[in-house]
């Protein structure tokens, strides 16, 4: 142990910080998001609970899959190692590390469960056979007490394992690796089955009659994705210049780069399973999900989701050449963020703005955009941001102790 702590004492690792630049960036993504959250609120009033609690819904779930992304690639990198982990670990933790707050948003859907759910009503779960099936399970009181599970676990993992890193950072002690890669594997595999739950409580339980095994897997496996651009993007930001002396290269940038494309193919793998096994059966109960986002303008966004997030980045991503590169790399970046955006938006609220204004459960096939949808990504993304930003800016950029970022590459390794 203290040839592994004098060791590292002597790899000089840059304690390097972000800077001015991010505490203003921090300052104005929090002044935007209180601005949307006071928007959203005027919205509430404008158009009625109903609309509000629908862009809440898909604000909150687009902006709560940087946190619980962010565990999950954590224990994913615990399990399976790699010095990509080591590089986009404090970046990783910094996303973690507003779990908490990210349960506090979700307290408001707490007041809209009857706007989003038709489980929640009585008269609807005795009428329909399909409710009505489901509510040992899908019931306001079994709900909530599985949302304490859900957070109570992302939390509790979550500041195990930061506090593990912490004290390894701390004291040097690499012993604590195997510690954390023991916790890691178990916890992997109850979170991937945590996080399906929730997936399937907070979306597909809006849906009177839809099931598929698959549904949790693709709102995970997309968290995932977003959690790798939004790190790769923050991680070339951070170190323009060269101010990590080498330690983040084109290397570590292509390794990334290759995380992203995994994950690209596997998120559309899941959506053609489901759609290749759902469109041939044509059951009414299951077909139905498909054709509401195919009637009208949802058709046509479903296609610029398939080209967004399937097409363009799997071409770009080919390129061993564009995935070295930051300035080419930080492009998919943020094409993937925003196509992340109207995947969820075309995922979720077809769900609600495909009925009927009166009724959750009747249909009208038509597109319908509220300004809220706008100021609630605007307002909770603001906040998330700043949080985000302020994790970030509490710690070195670089883990001090860690042999994998202990010494830059060579020279002809970069070319």
């Amino acid at each position: 142990m203290s040839h592994s702590v004098q060791t590292h004492e002597h790899a000089h690792i840059p304690d390097i910080k972000l800077g001015p630049k991010a505490a203003s960036v921090e300052r104005t993504a929090g002044v935007v998001g209180g601005l949307g959250l006071l928007l959203s609120l005027a919205g509430f009033f404008y158009y009625g609970a109903a609309e509000f609690f629908q862009s809440y819904l898909f604000a909150f779930l687009y902006w709560a899959g940087f946190g619980i992304g962010g565990l999950g690639v954590l224990l994913l990198n615990n399990v399976v190692g790699g010095k990509w982990g080591a590089t986009a670990r404090k970046f990783l933790m910094a996303q973690m590390r507003t779990l908490p707050v990210i349960a506090v948003f979700f307290l408001p859907l707490l007041f809209g469960l009857k706007y989003l759910y038709p489980w929640t009503h009585p008269d609807l779960v005795a009428a329909n056979e399909f409710l009505h099936h489901k509510e040992p399970y899908l019931n306001t009181p079994f709900f909530l007490i599985r949302q304490v599970i859900y957070f109570a676990f992302w939390i509790l993992v979550g500041m195990r394992i930061n506090k593990m890193y912490d004290q390894q950072d701390l004291t040097g002690d690499f012993a604590l690796r195997d510690k954390i890669r023991a916790f890691s594997a178990p916890m992997l595999l109850l979170f991937v089955c945590v996080t399906t739950f929730a997936a399937i409580d907070w979306v597909m339980s809006a849906d009177a009659q839809y099931y598929s095994t698959v549904y949790g897997g693709i709102l995970l496996i997309g968290a995932v994705l977003q959690t790798f651009a939004l790190t790769n993007m923050t991680i070339i930001l951070s170190s323009q210049g060269d101010r990590f002396g080498g330690r983040i290269n084109s290397k570590i940038l292509h390794d990334l780069g290759n995380l992203m494309f995994a994950f690209t193919i596997f998120w559309t793998y899941l959506n053609a399973a489901q759609l290749i096994i759902t469109w041939p059966a044509n059951l009414p109960q299951e077909i139905t999900w498909y054709l509401d986002r195919t009637a009208g303008f949802w058709k046509v966004l479903a296609v610029v989701v398939v080209l967004s997030m399937f097409l363009i980045p799997f071409l770009s991503l080919l390129s061993q050449n564009r995935k070295r590169d930051p300035r080419r790399l930080i492009k998919v970046c943020v094409w993937l963020l925003i196509a992340k955006a109207l995947d969820l938006y075309w995922f979720v609220l077809p769900t609600f703005r495909s009925k009927s204004p009166d009724s959750l459960l009747g249909t009208s096939n038509h597109f319908v955009v509220y300004w809220t949808d706008f100021a609630a990504f605007f307002g909770l993304g603001g906040i998330w941001v700043f949080l985000f930003i302020k994790q970030l800016r509490r710690s070195p950029l670089l883990p001090l102790r860690d042999e994998r970022v202990q010494e830059p590459l060579p020279q002809e390794v970069l070319a």
